[in-house]
């Protein structure tokens, strides 16, 4: 078998299996499928080629040579169609693209009918080699314009592409130079000059090269690469040339053995040496930034606040690397997504959309549960995310997925390399051990203040129990003394009938006295329900601060009862719309407070319009309404509540939900603290895991919507 048989049977067997490797590796990638296409035409050439070097006789070595000539036909096309590929020029070129598919079918054809070349004949020893004919020469030059096109579509990109995607247009690049000069060698034997094409060789060297720079690109810089390839070369050339000279001027002794032994030893270590400091030069910065990231992972685990700790991050990532910005998306602990909580870059990001967890990037993320680059996660970016994301770093804990960071790409143009996606690695290990402690200062926080108000609320329980007991026995005083009063009235009034006549002013007096009675019952009573209110509010039970399954009119009739004592009404224009006996589960003095906030806002509501934005006959025909309606729906309980009151401007309702915001008038805004619906949201979005919103119309009223999540017993019940 001769050399160039082994140069076509090397060459088939790298294209065919590199080819099958990096389609298996991503086949919906569109990279690696017009690697794939390009490989399969090398490989039907290679193939022709290493069955032509050992064809027995002409007939055989022409007909093989036709099947190899066939893949020199479409080497070149889907050469192009690669490039387009990595270069993102593919959806623009399509048309031409076909039109370059369309030319050389002709041109297969033609080779096909033997149109290209006639009869082959044994040549310098090296098998069977075609005698070309004229439209050959025309075929020759659009094969040459092909490689030139290809290569200047490389070289511009070069210029305008930036980190990965520049990475692997270069190497590209380099071994389209590479393997087209092996391809190239073949063409002077074609027109009778002796030059062995034994770089044919070179074609292998083009596809490994290729497939590197797809699957492997972001793990080494090409500049180290060709550092490493130059000092091999720096540092063996004398290893192997020295003893060379040694032994053509003084004969191949012992001195050219020993020097070649004592090179051969030192060669190793001066390569080492030389390479760690080259490397050194290059990487210096790269290493400079990494080093700060694992400093500052160390310190994040100190930070207790959640929202400073997310800015930390974002902020110093973006410095560290320089890259052109950085976002952090954190699981919502109310909602089933995660939300951005923290970016830095030049423009603002807070409008971008949650990720659900059923998002494909969250599934991909939790799948492989490693850093992934620009390639591997573009497609599920692109349409979405206003910039480019050039690496995701998940953050995990016990399996669980926290969070996530977005990073873009790096303003010198470079891109991530394997010792970037180590360092991130061990910043999101430490990231998520520094998110958890904040998670749980937060929790301990929340269950201090719990038992604060369950401590302040059995406090004053107590207090007002003996309170109530005290103030009730005054009343129950009042009103016995003014039953007796009314009844001594009555009772002069009737045996002193000649005297009433003869004295009216007396009569008068006396009726005015038994008016004043009435007034001090009326009152009488008015204050026990207040005292009984606020003794029912204060003294919830055991389970007031806990989770459990509260009547809706119990909850609806404590609110209400709440806001009359505040506004010192005896009745709320309040219509209530639910089942018998219907619940919310829930802490029931949390939603106690949430239904006497939204009910507190309707009825001030109600008073601000009718008081200030009405005339006086549209008072005549106002009324005020507020209705409340439950619905038990699959899994969850919805409470709506609405007005006809003063509604809301479209530039407040954003703010609703802030703190210290209010929309009511001046004259409450002084006794307001404007954070009852920040208060509320948090209740209901926190620590019921719920959801609330609302819909408004200036002028004619506002609806509240709150849906809390029911348990499955509750659903079976």
């Amino acid at each position: 078998m001769s050399f160039l048989a082994i140069t076509g049977l090397v060459n088939f067997l790298t294209s065919a299996v590199l080819g099958l490797f990096v389609l298996s590796h991503n086949p919906r990638n569109a990279q690696n499928r017009s690697f794939a296409y390009a490989n399969g035409s090398i490989a039907l050439y290679s193939l022709g080629y290493f069955l032509w070097q050992i064809a027995p006789d002409a007939g055989t070595a022409h007909s093989w040579f036709k099947v190899l000539f066939t893949g020199i036909v479409f080497v070149n096309v889907t050469f192009l169609h690669l490039v387009y590929s990595f270069t993102g020029n593919y959806r623009t070129r399509r048309r031409e693209l076909h039109a370059y598919y369309a030319v050389n079918l002709i041109f297969c054809a033609l080779n096909l009918a033997s149109q290209l070349y006639d009869s082959v004949e044994p040549r310098f020893g090296l098998g069977f080699w075609p005698t070309p004919l004229p439209l050959f020469h025309a075929y020759l030059a659009f094969w040459f314009w092909q490689c030139v096109y290809g290569s200047y579509w490389l070289i511009r990109s070069v210029r305008t592409l930036h980190g990965v995607r520049r990475e692997q247009v270069r190497y590209t690049l380099v071994s389209a130079i590479v393997g087209f000069l092996g391809g190239c060698s073949n063409w002077p034997m074609w027109y009778g000059y002796d030059i062995p094409p034994y770089a044919n060789i070179l074609v292998s060297v083009y596809v490994i090269i290729i497939a590197y720079a797809i699957i492997r690109y972001r793990l080494l810089d090409v500049r180290i690469v060709l550092t490493r390839a130059g000092i091999f070369l720096l540092v063996y050339a004398p290893v192997l040339g020295i003893p060379l000279w040694i032994g053509l001027h003084g004969g191949f002794g012992i001195s050219a053995f020993l020097s070649l032994f004592a090179l051969t030893l030192a060669g190793p270590f001066i390569q080492r040496y030389i390479q760690g400091k080259a490397e050194g030069v290059l990487m210096a910065k790269q290493r400079s930034y990494q080093h700060i990231l694992l400093n500052a992972a160390k310190s994040i685990v100190r930070e207790h606040d959640l929202d400073k700790l997310l800015k930390l991050i974002a902020y110093g990532v973006k410095r560290a690397v320089k890259a052109e910005f950085t976002a952090i998306f954190l699981r919502a602990r109310t909602e089933d997504c995660y939300r951005l909580r923290a970016h830095a870059n030049r423009e603002f990001l807070s409008g971008i959309a949650p990720f659900s967890r059923d998002d494909p990037l969250v599934a991909e993320l939790v799948d492989k549960m490693k850093p992934l680059v620009f390639e591997e996660v573009n497609h599920f970016l692109a349409h979405r995310f206003p910039r480019e994301v050039h690496l995701v770093v998940p953050t995990f804990w016990e399996g669980d997925l926290l969070g996530f960071m977005l990073i873009g790409k790096k303003l010198n143009k470079s891109y991530y390399t394997r010792d970037d996606v180590r360092t991130f690695e061990i910043l999101s290990h430490q990231a998520a051990l520094a998110v958890e402690n904040c998670l749980y200062v937060e929790d301990i926080k929340t269950v201090q203040e719990r038992l604060f108000q369950a401590e302040k609320l059995a406090f004053i329980g107590g207090m007002a129990e003996g309170v109530a007991h005290q103030i009730k026995n005054r009343l129950n005083h009042f009103s016995l003394a003014t039953r007796e009063m009314q009844l001594e009235i009555a009772e002069l009034t009737e045996t002193k009938r000649e005297l009433m006549k003869r004295e009216p002013e007396l009569e008068a007096a006396l009726e005015y006295l038994k008016e004043l009675g009435d007034s001090l019952i009326d009152n009488v009573k008015r204050t026990d329900a207040v005292i009984q209110g606020i003794l029912s509010f204060a003294s919830m039970g055991k389970d007031a601060d806990q989770f459990s399954s509260v009547t809706f009119d119990e909850l609806l009739r404590t609110a209400a009862d709440l806001v009359r004592i505040k506004h010192d009404v005896a009745d709320l224009p309040l219509a209530v719309e639910s089942a018998p006996y219907a619940t919310l589960f829930g802490i029931r003095m949390q939603l106690v407070e949430v239904l006497y906030d939204l009910i507190d806002n309707s009825y001030e509501s109600i008073v601000q319009k009718k008081g200030f934005r009405m005339g006086e006959e549209e008072r005549r025909s106002f009324e005020p309404r507020i209705s409340v309606r439950l619905v038990q729906e699959t899994g969850t309980s919805l409470v709506e509540i609405a007005d006809n009151g003063t509604g809301m401007r479209a530039e407040d309702r954003k703010k609703v939900f802030a703190p210290y915001f209010t929309t009511k008038s001046s004259y409450k805004i002084k006794t307001e603290s404007g954070i009852g619906l920040y208060v509320a949201r948090r209740i209901i979005e926190e620590t019921h895991r719920g959801q609330i919103w609302f819909e408004s119309e200036y002028g004619k009223g506002t609806r509240f919507f709150i849906r809390i999540p029911r348990p499955a017993s509750l659903m079976e019940e």
